[in-house]
Formats: structure tokens, sequence, C-alpha cells
């Protein structure tokens, strides 16, 4: 099965509480999150998303980006980042 999250379509410290706990309901599982709405990645939002691939990567789950849209690749990249800098592997 896979658990999809849909992410909305500002990230920015406003959006940090509700994503912090959107992605802590999906905590032990395999996690997909769907950026294709997203038009603005702040840095806030992004930390959580590097936390997050930490945990499910220790955790051995799959954590992975899909449908990145253009304002969420081009945020990431003033960042010095790529949307596959997001995925971790399943290790377990």
């Amino acid at each position: 099965m896979v658990n999809r999250l849909i992410l909305g379509k500002r990230l920015d410290s406003a959006a940090a509480l509700q994503l912090r706990d959107d992605l802590a309901g999906f905590e032990g599982r395999t996690l997909t999150l769907d950026a294709s709405k997203v038009d603005l990645l702040g840095g806030l939002c992004l930390e959580l998303l590097l936390v997050a691939r930490q945990i499910w990567t220790r955790a051995g789950h799959t954590f992975s980006v899909e449908n990145p849209s253009q304002g969420f690749t081009e945020h990431l990249a003033r960042l010095g980042l790529l949307p596959e800098d997001l995925n971790s592997g399943e290790t377990a």
C-alpha cells in the first residue's frame, strides 16, 4: 500500500505546524509526497522534509517525492537541492 501525502500550495512558516502534524501521522510507514501543487517552499518546511527523510531512512522506510511542481523544484534549486535529494531508500 502506498501512503501518499499531497503537499499544499504554500509550504511557508505558516504551514509548518500542519506539515509537521501531517508527516507525524505517517511515521513508521512508507510515504510518498505529492509535490505537484507546491508553489512556494520555505526554509522551515524544507527543514521539516529533510528531517522527515532522515527519520524515515533510519527506520528503514521509503520516503519519496513525486510530481515535483516547477515552483517546488525552483525553490529547492535556490537552496542547492534537487527533488531527488529528498528521497530515501528502503533499507529494511
